[in-house]
């Protein structure tokens, strides 16, 4: 019995050796973990924004058919968190998404007017995935953010600006050779979205249930540094 208990001990001492050696070994490989960090990105954005339940929308002087709007445009982002640990960090971001514009035709007529809006603003959420020992870290987000659209036109008396809810996945490469620097490609965005929007029907009635989604993404390439 004391030779199976001693033999037991040995194995166990063992395996915890290795087992923390292996874990040494990985925060060698991967450089640092935890810690603050700060990066900056910059890539491709695109809008979208989308009304349903409704046939057209007003400003203070025409009515315009109801379009689904969308363009494309250059943004940045400016990136800031925390990371606890392999699995979890929380992270905050400024987002500039650009300039869009898109046209709606005025109703009854083939004349169209521009629609241009320059969204920007902030978001905190939560950064989860997982590092790797080679450096790699694939990653997704979801938290809270504040945007403002600022529309050339006020249509609808739609908000400008507005909560959102906002979403990414992504993937960094840090490994120890870097010394605290990293890379990030990754697709981040803001969507609002409001169940009892204002729009007009055919006959020129008030629908107050109209369904009004705003969508803001950027897909961009990052570098960012941790201290």
């Amino acid at each position: 019995m004391k030779t199976i208990l001693m033999a037991t001990a040995v194995a166990s001492l063992l395996l915890t050796t290795g087992a923390v050696a292996a874990e040494q070994t990985t925060e060698v490989q991967t450089g640092k973990i935890d810690g603050f960090y700060a990066g900056l990105g910059g890539g491709l954005s695109f809008n979208g924004v989308f009304l349903t339940k409704g046939d057209y929308v007003e400003d203070s002087t025409n009515t315009y058919d109801v379009t689904t709007m969308g363009d494309t445009s250059a943004g940045y982002t400016i990136y800031a968190g925390y990371q606890f640990n392999k699995i979890i960090g929380v992270e905050a971001a400024f987002t500039d998404y650009g300039s869009f514009s898109d046209t709606l035709k005025i109703k009854d007529t083939n004349i169209e007017k521009t629609f241009k809006s320059s969204p920007m603003g902030g978001a905190v959420y939560a950064n989860a995935g997982y590092t790797f020992a080679n450096g790699l870290r694939p990653f997704g987000q979801l938290g809270l953010g504040y945007l403002s659209s600022d529309p050339s036109l006020n249509i609808n008396n739609f908000d400008d600006s507005f909560m959102t809810l906002h979403y990414g996945i992504g993937l960094e490469y840090s490994p120890k050779e870097f010394n605290g620097f990293g890379l990030r490609v990754a697709l981040s965005g803001d969507m609002n979205m409001d169940a009892n929007a204002v729009a007009v029907d055919d006959n020129g009635n008030i629908d107050d249930g109209a369904f009004l989604m705003r969508m803001y993404e950027i897909l961009y390439v990052g570098a960012q540094y941790k201290f």
